[in-house]
């Protein structure tokens, strides 16, 4: 197994997530730190929030958002991208993922 890390990717994805209640001031704040503590991204964006449903104990969230992963060799593709994020606590699912450049 190759452990060889690759340039960072900026990617654009639409994600759903649980969202802690009362851990953040907004729910984009909650949102990008949900995603911040995946390993492999290193900065998370939230261009928009586009469903939201409360439940007892979190918040259900659909959003589009915009990261920057830094992932090993064997995992810098489309799927090993997507699993990377499905991967994070509280991630449900990522329902769209697009490489936007390097960074």
């Amino acid at each position: 197994m190759s452990l060889q890390a690759t340039p960072p990717t900026e990617v654009s994805a639409d994600v759903s997530l649980r969202v802690p209640r009362g851990g953040s001031e907004t729910l984009e704040a909650g949102v990008a730190g949900v995603l911040a503590a995946v390993d492999g991204v290193e900065d998370v964006a939230v261009d928009r929030v586009t469903s939201v449903r409360p439940t007892w104990t979190d918040i259900r969230v659909d959003a589009d958002v915009s990261l920057t992963l830094c992932v090993d060799a064997e995992r810098n593709t489309a799927d090993g991208r997507t699993e990377l994020l499905q991967e994070g606590f509280g991630v449900m699912a990522v329902n769209r993922l697009n490489v936007t450049g390097n960074a």
